[in-house]
């Protein structure tokens, strides 16, 4: 229990984010394991791929439906997974990050939707290419599309968050997302037409629940429960969320660049303060 509570907290505290990781990892390990034992009987590996991996046919898939959820968790290579998971470790805490406002149920509720929603968007793209003849006899298995989604909404949230890339330096959190996000579909460049298009699929889902999350937040109540900070303001120091609140319409109104560095990191301090207190 231990190892799990400091790999909770090396995930920025989230449950979701965590156990997220945790599958993939512990899927691809099962997955490898039980290929190698296979090969070395002289059996089939590939036959897993027909209970994990989401079939290129339609008949197919009618037989086995479960596989439109458990390919977003699926990867026979290592390489794979070592991409899928860094970025899905990164962008999954940029996340968090950008829904700070947020309680921490609904927060880790978000995350966990955009990644299974990112999946089953790119899962149903797949399928629907495949039907139009982009791929045949082929599967698609991977937390690409999911892990794409997750990119999208932290590029079009928060895209002028810097982090600090080894030997690079400062970069802004959107062109670390747009390279990675050009990295995965150049990656499918060899492979069937439908993969791609199950990549574009994970990246509209994103889009989507971005546009969709701008154009519905000004119509929440959150202008009335700034009035009342502005007020606690006159009266005397804002409470952690009242603050948090502040810097971040700040950042709405004129961009991450118009915070100070002092800003930037009571941002940081008062975001994981509020999510201890809200676990």
């Amino acid at each position: 229990m231990d190892f799990i509570d400091r790999f909770r907290r090396l995930c920025g505290g989230s449950t979701v984010l965590s156990t997220l990781i945790g599958v993939n990892i512990v899927i691809g390990v099962i997955l490898w394991t039980t290929s190698a034992v296979m090969r070395m009987t002289h059996h089939d590996p590939t036959q897993f791929a027909m209970f994990m991996a989401l079939p290129s046919s339609f008949a197919e898939f009618i037989r086995h439906p479960w596989t439109l959820a458990t390919y977003m968790v699926t990867q026979f290579s290592l390489l794979h997974l070592l991409f899928n998971v860094l970025w899905l470790y990164w962008f999954g805490q940029f996340m968090l990050i950008s829904a700070a406002e947020m309680s921490n149920r609904s927060r880790e509720r978000n995350l966990l939707m955009i990644y299974a929603g990112g999946g089953l968007a790119g899962g149903m793209a797949y399928i629907l290419a495949s039907l139009c003849g982009a791929s045949a006899g082929a599967y698609l298995c991977g937390a690409s599309a999911s892990v794409l989604a997750i990119m999208s909404v932290v590029a079009l949230k928060m895209p002028d968050y810097e982090i600090t890339l080894f030997l690079i330096g400062r970069v802004k959190v959107k062109w670390f997302a747009i390279i990675c996000i050009l990295i995965t579909l150049i990656g499918t460049g060899g492979a069937s037409a439908a993969g791609s298009v199950a990549h574009l699929g994970g990246i509209a889902f994103g889009v989507f629940h971005s546009l969709r999350d701008k154009i519905t937040r000004p119509l929440s109540p959150r202008k009335k429960m700034n009035v009342k900070a502005m007020v606690k303001a006159s009266q005397g120091r804002l409470s952690d969320s009242d603050r948090l609140d502040e810097l971040l319409d700040k950042i709405r109104l004129s961009g991450f660049d118009a915070l100070t560095e002092r800003e930037r990191k009571e941002l940081n301090a008062l975001s994981a303060r509020l999510r201890q207190e809200n676990k």
